[in-house]
């Protein structure tokens, strides 16, 4: 079934507009495509209108007092350049008809006598062209996608490949001459970008919708190196992704620092400024050549485990690194044994902070590697589902714990929420919580809400009560906020005519085209065609 296509009417003899609105009239019970949505009697008002209600075929005069049908289509084809428009005339004129061909009129149409057949053929036509360029345009913009998608899988399977070592120099050097990396020869180093509170964005986002925003990520990093150098990035994996920044001359160490603290500095900012995403970054050491891509990656790797122990868009580099004190291993295990002892069925949630604050006050001050400790808090949230499994309601559901990608403090937090629920289960306690965030957002909804703020209201963990909610709603907190924005936008339009601007304004979306890619997602119709289906 074809769209809808909006007609707008612009002539000064008020009959001529009442034929053609009778017509319409006439017209919509016989075939309902062609929808008459706006009208105005001269050129200047026709522009005005016309810009606002972007009509898909326009239907003029040409002579009218203030300005001509010609002089106002000329003007609106840069604005609009792909509506439609017909020309009415009374007059057999050769510059008139010179004008209309080279303003790309469609239809050239004598108005006295204006005849049914000739307006219903020129609508036929004016409809076929815009579905032709329509189809086009998406097949245009489909291979586009299809492409950018293949270019950026292409070059995760190439990097991923590259860093373990898989591919040759010469293999490598000539995939990188067809996709255009010629810096490689040059200085370079290795960075890595890694998300922040990636668990929250894996309960977010659909897997469609992660891989969007990861393409998009990618692109930001890559406009940001390319910006002031050269460079190039791509995806790696899960939460992370790779980029590497490229200079023709010699740099001493510390122009090179101050490039790599601007460059981390400035992605963060873009992520965040475009996409509301954390993210952190870590710089390796300067190298050259394709034999040095493996250790490069390697040294921004390890540079890049400091980032468990930072909370979020911070960017690190060689020259500081924290120092680890692996030694402290027994003494941080005898003080989760204690911990574990001051555990108790009824332990308040002011002793459970105090006493998860002493654990982090320890590791502040003496830091023991990742690889030390991960393993030592994974044996802590064990050993706490085992300690109190007795009669515990929970115990048959007790969640893996999530922590993979999950930042020291966020482990801690997660751990911290999930024992106060688990040792006071059967209570029903984080049913309040979920039912307070839904009346935060409910409150809160013509606002640019953020998991961060909405876990902050209800005083859990972002990564827990990101993974709470889709386990009590079963539905992610951006899914279920983007739902109710989309049901206030419907209960907008059923009140009055609102335009994209005005919609977006009003549910606190700001990227018109990302709230009309969930509208049409929520109800099949873009604002404009619901908004039309309604008037009718």
């Amino acid at each position: 079934m074809g769209r809808d296509y909006t007609c707008f009417i612009v002539d000064d003899e008020d009959l001529i507009i009442q034929r053609l609105e009778l017509f319409f009239n006439e017209l919509s019970h016989r075939d309902r495509r062609f929808v008459l949505v706006g009208k105005a009697n001269n050129g200047l008002n026709g522009i005005e209108e016309i810009i606002k209600l972007k009509p898909d075929i326009v239907i003029s005069d040409i002579v009218m007092p203030r300005m001509d049908g010609i002089s106002m289509i000329e003007e609106l084809k840069a604005e609009l350049p792909h509506t439609q428009y017909i020309l009415l005339t009374a007059y057999s004129s050769f510059e008139y008809a010179q004008r209309a061909i080279q303003a790309n009129v469609l239809e050239y149409i004598v108005k006295v006598p204006l005849r049914e057949a000739d307006l219903n053929r020129a609508l036929d036509k004016a409809a076929g062209i815009l579905n032709e360029f329509e189809k086009k345009e998406a097949e245009f913009h489909s291979l586009n996608v299809s492409v950018l998608e293949n270019k950026y899988r292409v070059r995760k399977q190439f990097f991923n490949e590259l860093i373990r070592g898989e591919i040759p120099s010469h293999r490598a050097s000539d995939f990188a001459n067809r996709m255009q990396f010629h810096f490689f020869q040059a200085n370079y180093c290795c960075f890595i970008v890694e998300m922040n509170t990636y668990e929250s964005f894996r309960n977010e986002y659909a897997a469609a919708d992660q891989n969007i925003l990861k393409y998009a990520i990618t692109n930001i990093i890559e406009e940001t190196v390319m910006n002031g150098s050269s460079g190039v990035a791509a995806d790696l994996s899960d939460n992370r992704f790779i980029g590497f920044l490229s200079w023709e001359n010699n740099r001493s160490d510390m122009e090179t620092e101050y490039a790599c603290l601007s460059l981390g500095g400035q992605i963060i900012s873009h992520l965040h400024q475009y996409l509301n995403k954390r993210v952190s970054v870590a710089f390796g050491s300067p190298h050259r050549g394709w034999e040095s891509i493996k250790q490069a990656y390697t040294e921004a790797k390890n540079v890049s485990e400091d980032f468990y122990y930072h909370t979020e868009k911070v960017v690190k580099t060689p020259m500081h690194r924290f120092q680890y004190h692996n030694d402290k291993k027994a003494d941080f295990q005898q003080k989760l044994a204690d911990f574990l002892i001051r555990l108790k069925r009824k332990i308040s949630k002011e002793e459970l902070d105090n006493a998860l604050a002493d654990l982090s006050q320890f590791v502040t001050d003496q830091k023991i590697h990742k690889s030390i400790m991960v393993p030592m808090i994974r044996d802590l949230y064990r050993d706490i589902t085992v300690k109190f499994k007795s009669g515990n309601k929970m115990a048959t559901e007790v969640p893996d714990f999530p922590m993979e990608f999950m930042a020291f403090q966020e482990q801690l937090a997660y751990i911290g929420d999930f024992t106060f629920e688990y040792v006071h289960a059967g209570q029903l306690l984080h049913r309040a919580e979920i039912m307070s965030a839904m009346h935060y957002i409910e409150t809160n909804l013509k606002q640019r809400l953020t998991l961060e703020a909405i876990a902050e209201e209800v005083n859990l963990a972002p990564s827990y009560f990101s993974s709470l909610f889709k386990k009590t709603m079963n539905e992610g907190v951006i899914s279920y906020i983007n739902r109710k924005k989309i049901h206030l936008a419907l209960e907008l339009l059923n009140v009055r005519d609102y335009s994209l601007l005005e919609l977006c304004e009003e549910v606190g979306i700001v990227n018109e085209g990302y709230f009309c890619k969930l509208f049409k997602e929520y109800t099949g119709d873009t604002p404009k065609q619901y908004r039309i289906k309604m008037t009718r």
